[in-house]
């Protein structure tokens, strides 16, 4: 059994059911389906370009066209931000539809794209656009990611003090994805595609750093021990990339911070 007949079958529907609303102009997937990298688990990202005076119509309209596309649901919400929104059938499959104005529409705005429905190649003159991002390359410093993990750890010193053991455990969370940041700019990675996917972009290498940290608890044990083990990964990977790229690194603030946080 093909072990994307679903979504397959989903996407011909798509293209049949929105093709012929007078207002919808172009029928295209992104996500893995976009990029060609789906597999059983993958959800359906469909999405259009609409006239702008059928905008409203669109608003209006979107969740009964879902529902013709994948017949009966559990579940049709909008998506705060978007002009569509999620539908989910009685299987937990899923279709995302949303639409976008046609004086708005940018297809530069993606990476990876297969085309459903475009008369002419108005909307995307090269047919489908294949996925270029996500591939090592050269490594890059990440500012952001490297200011704002001595941050978290210099602010965890006073959530400790108080024996907020339920908030500092949320915020292991947040030193791990700012480690994966790291640990991706290493590889010159710059992610592409869905939340839901991250394996191929870390690498087998970089994807133990992250399974090798220690679990987290609510509790001052496990807590401490997670944020030592964070900075010990960080802290010396992001030293040795500053120096490779010959940024200055930010010594100063680097100090200060594991002293208050007690990691020093």
């Amino acid at each position: 059994m093909d072990p994307l007949a679903w979504q397959e079958r989903t996407a011909a529907r798509a293209a049949e059911v929105l093709a012929a609303e007078d207002g919808v102009l172009a029928v295209y997937l992104i996500g893995s389906m976009g990029a060609g990298e789906a597999d059983r688990h993958s959800d359906v990202d469909v999405h259009c370009v609409v006239a702008d005076e059928a905008e409203e119509w669109f608003r209006g309209a979107w969740k009964g066209l879902a529902e013709r596309i994948v017949g009966p649901v559990v579940l049709v919400d909008d998506v705060p931000g978007l002009l569509g929104g999620l539908a989910v059938t009685p299987q937990w499959q899923r279709l995302d539809l949303a639409a976008h104005r046609r004086s708005a529409f940018d297809r530069f705005t993606y990476d990876g794209v297969r085309v459903l429905h475009d008369p002419g190649g108005e909307f995307f003159p090269d047919g489908d656009q294949p996925r270029v991002g996500g591939q090592p390359g050269e490594a890059y410093w990440p500012e952001r990611a490297v200011r704002l993990f001595y941050y978290l750890l210099g602010t965890s010193a006073g959530v400790r003090g108080r024996e907020e053991w339920i908030v500092a455990s949320q915020g292991a969370g947040a030193l791990r994805d700012l480690l994966i940041e790291l640990l991706l700019a290493e590889r010159g990675v710059r992610r592409a595609g869905g939340v839901k996917r991250l394996n191929a972009f870390l690498g087998a290498e970089a994807r133990k750093v992250v399974e090798g940290l220690p679990s987290v608890a609510a509790s001052r044990e496990s807590v401490e021990r997670y944020f030592a083990a964070a900075e010990a990964e960080f802290t010396p990977r992001a030293r040795a990339l500053a120096e490779r790229l010959g940024v200055e690194w930010p010594a100063a603030y680097v100090d200060a911070t594991l002293a208050h946080a007690g990691l020093r």
